[in-house]
C-alpha cells in the first residue's frame, strides 16, 4: 500500500484480512461498540478472548493494516490502522492520487473527528462501481465505513441494509441487534445541509466538515469532499 504522505510508514494491504472470522468483530469493537463488545463477539459467533488477541495483530507497530476504497473520478478513501505506539486509531483519509488531493475525512480513536459521511454518502460509497481494486464487495466497503457515519436522518430502510451487510460478513442469528446498536442515535450525530457553494456540511462539533467546528476544513475543500462523494 502506499499513501502519499504515508510513505514511511509501514503500511500493508489489509484486504486478505477481512476473510478472517475474528476481523469483522474485533474491527466493529474497536470503532463502534467499545461498551458492546461482548455483543459483536456473540453477534459473530466468535470469543471475545479471540477478538483481543486479534486486536493486537491489527494493532501491530510494525504492519499497519491499510484498506482502499475506490470511488468515481479517480477518488478513493483510505482507511489506516494509525498504530503508532501510544497514540493508536483510525484514520479514514479522501485522495485522488492523479491530482495528489488528499483530506482527512475522519478520525476514529484517539483524537477524534467525526462524523464524515452522511447516510446517503455511506450507501453510494458502498457501492463498487466500477472498482477493480482494494475492496469490492459492498456489504464490506459499507462496514468499513460505518465508523465514519453519523446522521441525524437515518432512513428506516437502514437498519435492514446494515443487517444485511453483517450477515453477508458472517454475523449469525443476532446481526439485527447488532444492527439496530450501531445505528442508535448517539447525541454526537449531527444534521446535515447543503451550503449554497454546494458543499454538504454538517454540525457535528467534533466533525472535520463542520465549517464551524474546531477541526473544520476550509471551505475549498469541504466543497470537493462532497463533490466526490455525491452518490452516482
Amino acid at each position: 500500500m502506499m499513501i502519499a504522505g504515508y510513505e514511511d510508514i509501514p503500511l500493508v494491504d489489509g484486504t486478505p484480512l477481512l476473510n478472517d472470522a475474528l476481523f469483522w468483530p474485533t474491527f466493529l469493537a474497536g470503532t463502534m461498540a467499545p461498551h458492546r463488545d461482548s455483543l459483536v463477539a456473540s453477534a459473530f459467533g466468535v470469543a471475545l478472548d479471540d477478538c483481543f488477541d486479534y486486536f493486537s495483530r491489527l494493532t501491530d507497530a510494525d504492519a499497519w493494516p491499510s484498506f482502499r476504497i475506490a470511488l468515481p473520478d479517480g477518488y478513493e478513501i483510505d482507511l489506516v490502522y494509525w498504530n503508532e505506539p501510544g497514540e493508536k486509531g483510525n484514520f479514514f483519509i479522501l485522495c485522488q492520487p492523479e491530482r495528489g488531493y488528499q483530506v482527512d475525512l475522519a478520525n476514529v480513536g484517539g483524537h477524534e473527528f467525526r462524523p464524515g459521511l452522511s447516510w446517503p454518502e455511506l450507501t453510494g460509497a458502498a457501492n463498487p462501481s466500477s472498482a477493480s481494486d482494494g475492496v469490492v464487495d459492498p456489504s464490506a466497503r459499507l462496514l468499513l465505513l460505518l465508523p465514519t457515519f453519523g446522521d441525524a436522518d437515518v432512513p428506516p430502510e437502514a437498519t435492514a441494509m446494515t443487517t444485511a451487510a453483517l450477515r453477508a460478513c458472517g454475523a449469525g442469528s443476532e446481526a439485527d441487534e447488532l444492527a439496530a446498536y450501531l445505528l442508535r442515535e448517539p447525541e454526537r450525530w449531527p444534521r446535515w445541509r447543503t451550503r449554497a457553494d454546494g458543499a454538504l456540511v454538517c454540525d457535528g462539533r467534533y466533525s472535520r466538515r463542520n465549517p464551524e467546528g474546531p477541526a473544520g476544513h476550509p471551505s475549498a475543500d469541504l466543497l470537493e469532499i462532497s463533490s466526490a462523494l455525491t452518490p452516482r
